[in-house]
């Protein structure tokens, strides 16, 4: 017994070398991510990582990344939110001093009503900042049910009506007869696919000229949304669906938010949207298809 008393001091100290030494890499990635700022986010080396750890560095590194993404998704939407939200209020600041400075009767009633539609404009701004926001980080559920379109269609069009009744628009829709195949069959949510149909018809109206009809359309694997505006050129339809994009020229209150968040829902959906031109070259038609 007395070797082996004598050898035990040796043996632990050799095992605990050994362990401190097999736990170095460990160290030196604790000691590498705790030095780092909250912004800091590049990857972390591999190379140098003991066979069993890499698995846990490669998997950091994917959340390093996506939270990379995440955060340049949020500059990116709060400093447009911000550039957006600098014109109505500057609006809104000007038009309240003209209500304050004028005096009872005609000019202030006309300084009142620029007011409202600066409050209307701003309200319509910031709903549909938080709408896209939502799709945007995932918040919105997703609740997959067979969509029942004539109630989604009766929906939107229902919201839509005053803004079509008001520019004098007609709203029609076919291809919801109940024929033998039914309309684009989807398992899908049936608030945000309202809210995308609303949202597309929305736009429909208001760059359709006073007068015309704008036109929902149901195929077996799509749907349609057209009206009757003047011709767009190419780099207009190559920039549909940005964010904040509006025509030059329009007096109707936009944020250029709806399509951007319609193409939103429908990548959640499964779906595509496509802009292009009329068969006769007017117009826009908006696809939305599987």
């Amino acid at each position: 017994m007395l070797p082996w008393l004598a050898m035990l001091p040796l043996l632990l100290a050799a095992m605990t070398w050994a362990v401190r030494r097999a736990l170095l890499p460990v160290r030196a990635l604790s000691e590498e991510i705790a030095a780092r700022g909250a912004d800091e986010l590049r990857p972390v080396a591999a190379a140098q990582a003991p066979g069993e750890l890499r698995p846990l560095v490669a998997a950091m590194n994917g959340l390093f990344s996506r939270i990379e993404a995440t955060l340049a998704r949020e500059r990116r939407f709060t400093a447009d939110a911000a550039h957006e939200l600098r014109t109505p209020l500057a609006v809104l600041r000007a038009q309240w001093d003209v209500v304050r400075r004028a005096e009872a009767g005609a000019a202030r009633d006309a300084a009142e009503a620029k007011l409202g539609l600066g409050m209307e404009r701003l309200d319509r701004l910031v709903t549909q900042l938080l709408a896209l926001s939502r799709l945007e980080d995932g918040s919105a559920a997703i609740q997959r049910q067979p969509v029942s379109w004539p109630a989604v269609v009766e929906q939107a069009m229902g919201d839509c009506l005053p803004l079509a009744a008001r520019r004098r628009i007609e709203l029609a829709c076919e291809g919801l007869d109940g024929g033998p195949q039914a309309p684009l069959p989807l398992q899908g949510d049936a608030d945000l696919l309202t809210v995308l149909l609303r949202n597309l018809i929305d736009n429909a109206v208001r760059y359709a000229p006073a007068g015309s009809t704008v036109l929902l359309r149901f195929g077996e694997r799509s749907l349609e949304v057209e009206n009757d505006a003047a011709p767009l050129s190419d780099a207009q339809l190559a920039r549909l669906g940005e964010r904040f994009y509006r025509l030059e020229g329009q007096d109707e209150i936009g944020s250029g938010l709806g399509l951007s968040i319609v193409q939103r829902i429908a990548a959640l959906h499964g779906m595509t949207v496509r802009f292009a031109r009329r068969d006769d070259g007017r117009g826009l038609r908006v696809t939305v298809g599987t």
